[in-house]
């Protein structure tokens, strides 16, 4: 399953949020000692200040995604409406 994350476009007059697809995954070079990483969908990896620093959050996971993610310190950030 592909993840749906947004983050907060701050380049632009009015900032809004932007969707992307990611996905988490050990598979990858980024990845040590089995800690997930998240792979955006141009191959770039999502670092945990990037997720802070552009207000990364989830718009839809599965539950085995939420748990990778918690693995990683990433939890309640589900985006609501």
């Amino acid at each position: 399953m592909i993840m749906i994350l947004s983050y907060l476009d701050l380049g632009e007059e009015m900032s809004r949020r932007v969707r992307i697809r990611a996905k988490i995954t050990t598979q990858n070079a980024a990845s040590s000692s089995g800690q997930p990483v998240i792979v955006l969908e141009d191959g770039e990896i999502l670092d945990l200040t990037s997720w802070v620093n552009w207000r990364f959050r989830v718009v839809k996971a599965s539950r085995r995604e939420w748990v990778e993610l918690a693995r990683i310190g990433i939890s309640g950030t589900k985006e609501r409406f």
